[in-house]
């Protein structure tokens, strides 16, 4: 993902002493035409929608994980429990933060770590769809769909 996607994403689920959230047509569109949903398996056709990064797939695929060995919502967790301003992500102690990164089978920096996460994070907060929604703009500019 490009970088300008990449600081739309921090801006947008970086909690901030602002009640107003950047958001764009795409976003509102996908949010307005369904509820915010989540994928529940790696079988989720709208996994196949656009082409994703193996690293936020991955990411998926370890929030269903410890969604299903939790037997609670990882997905809720994450839209509802935003890393600490002074941590981020990438310096969390959060428990469940942990558990999602043990079910990663990427090995990251904690860079990539971050970034896979803030991707997560817009997911939980807005759903597959307007994930799926922000992403085909982008790959349609830069050729990659």
């Amino acid at each position: 993902m490009c970088l300008k996607r990449l600081q739309q994403i921090h801006a947008t689920t970086r909690p901030t002493t602002t009640t107003t959230t950047t958001t764009t047509a795409a976003t509102t569109a996908a949010t307005m035409t369904s509820p915010i949903s989540y994928p529940t398996s790696m079988t989720d056709p709208r996994l196949t929608e656009c082409e994703f990064d193996s690293n936020v797939l991955d990411g998926i695929h370890a929030v269903i994980k410890t969604t299903q060995q939790r037997e609670s919502c990882a997905w809720s967790y994450l839209r509802d429990n935003p890393p600490s301003e002074s941590t981020g992500y990438m310096f969390s102690s959060n428990p469940m933060f942990a558990v999602i990164n043990g079910n990663m089978q990427v090995g990251h920096s904690g860079s990539s770590y971050a970034w896979t996460m803030r991707n997560l994070q817009y997911i939980a907060t807005h759903g597959i769809d307007a994930y799926i929604a922000e992403c085909r703009p982008i790959q349609r500019r830069t050729g990659t769909v």
